[in-house]
Order: C-alpha cells, then structure tokens, then sequence
C-alpha cells in the first residue's frame, strides 16, 4: 500500500546533532505533503520546546507533544489529551523521592510553572537544561508533592543515568506500577537519560494510532522514523518503521529499515526512497 502518513521523531531524527532541520529533509518533507501525504510530528518535547523546529516546516501539520499527551491538528486544535492523574502522580513523587534533584513535574500551563522543580534541584539534572532554554517557564519550589494541585502532563527524571536508574526499579515495584507508562530516552555519548512517566497507555504508538484512525488511515499506510527508545511503540505502530542510522543500540527490530544518520538528512534519504521513488 502506498504511505498516506509519515510521522517522525525530532531530536535525532528530523532535529540533528547541531540542533538544526536539514533544507534536503524540508524539501523532502514539502514533496510528501505535495503528494498529499500527511505529515505528523511526533516527539517528547514539550509543545512550547518543539514549537521552534516545527515552525521551519513550510506549511501546517498535525504535531504530536509530550511522548502522546498532547494531539494538535494542524490547525492548532487539541484533540486529544492524557495526562498523569494528580493522585497517580503524588504516588510516583512519594515513591521516587531520593530522586527530587532530578525530578521533574511538567504542567499544560502557559508560562511559568509550566515546568516544575523542587528547590534542591541539581544544575547536572534537568535544572541546568531548563536554566539555559526555558528559564521564562521554570519554577523552584520547596516541595514539589505540595505543588501537584492539578494533573501533571508527566513526571519526568533526568540526569547521568547512575544517579536515576534505580527510580524505575521502584517504580514498577509501587502502587503507582498499573497506572503508569514508563519510557527512556537515552544519549549515552552525553552521559544523559530521560526517564518519562506518563498515564497508563501515554506513548507515542498510542498517539500516532489516534491520529491515524482519526484520519481513516490503517496503520500499513504509516511510515514512522525514529532513533531512541521512546519511538519504540511508534515504530511497532507503522506499516512501514524506519530507524535512524544514528539509532540507539537495542532499537531496531527484524525487518525495519534502517535509513542515515540524522547529520546526513536520514528522514530525506527514507523519504525519497520509500515514497517519492518507490
């Protein structure tokens, strides 16, 4: 069947190592939609952090956020929505306490709270990312269990992966354990992990099988790229999976296809040879 639908991944996929979109992978993206196949991205980050990267593609698309919590059409509307329930999260926060200098609460909020930190917070932690691009959002407080007051978009660990391992062990071990989706997004080369919790079915494969059928499009007509460990669900989803040449050790499954590397505009090179030439 031919690809009616590419949904891609950012950071490692379409975004490279120099935090930049290709003008090849563009061009690629803008001959697709010429065709009238729809293109969706699908990433981890925050609305407000994938809005930058989303905004150099050269015409509207529906926009995935927060590894599936949030769907936007391409007209901006939200169709869809899974937050972490307030009292799975104050479980989760009670469970990975040892872990408040990495640990993250993440709200659909506009400005500041939008990401939220205990006070202790560490610069090796999220709080040194968050300091450098979203400090007009970020916000300190005493006690990060007192400021859950509403459903979080997620909980989300980050750090040197030897400091914040151990918070999944305890995590499936929990209460919270049947209510929680659990992903890693990791970047060995940095020394850095991200360790998402989400509501029980939050995920990316979840999202995009969403969007999909709320378009009348069967998952063989999908193409879905991708490089880390949170594209997983994702990359089951589509008919057709595509992983990155720069992919994670422990990614690719039997039979996917494995394009460039995302510093060699990889989303292009699988574009032109699955859709535009096939």
């Amino acid at each position: 069947m031919p690809i009616r639908l590419i949904a891609l991944d950012l950071d490692g996929t379409l975004v490279n190592s120099r935090w930049e979109i290709s003008q090849k992978d563009i061009q690629a993206l803008a001959a697709a939609a010429e065709r009238g196949i729809q293109i969706v991205v699908v990433t981890g980050r925050r609305p407000r952090a994938a809005a930058s990267y989303v905004a150099k593609i050269p015409f509207p698309i529906a926009v995935i956020t927060s590894n599936g919590a949030l769907i936007r059409t391409p007209a901006g509307d939200i169709v869809h929505q899974n937050f972490l329930p307030i009292a799975v999260a104050q479980k989760v926060l009670e469970t990975v306490e040892d872990f408040r200098p990495y640990t993250v609460a993440i709200f659909d909020v506009p400005a500041r709270g939008q990401v939220v930190m205990q006070d202790c917070a560490v610069p090796e932690g999220p709080l040194g990312w968050y300091v450098n691009t979203s400090a007009d959002h970020l916000l300190l407080v005493p006690s990060l269990m007192a400021a859950v007051t509403s459903d979080p978009v997620q909980i989300m660990i980050g750090g040197p992966p030897a400091k914040i391992e151990r918070a999944e062990v305890l995590l499936r071990k929990s209460e919270a354990a049947e209510s929680i989706q659990l992903s890693w997004t990791r970047y060995p080369e940095r020394n850095i992990a991200i360790f998402d919790i989400m509501n029980r079915g939050c995920c990316k494969g979840q999202a995009l099988k969403f969007w999909a059928d709320h378009c009348g499009i069967p998952a063989s007509d999908v193409m879905a790229l991708g490089d880390n460990f949170n594209d997983l669900e994702m990359l089951e989803f589509a008919g057709l999976p595509v992983v990155m040449g720069n992919h994670i050790d422990g990614l690719p499954r039997n039979g996917w296809a494995i394009t460039d590397h995302c510093d060699e505009s990889g989303v292009a090179c699988a574009i032109e040879k699955f859709v535009l030439n096939s």
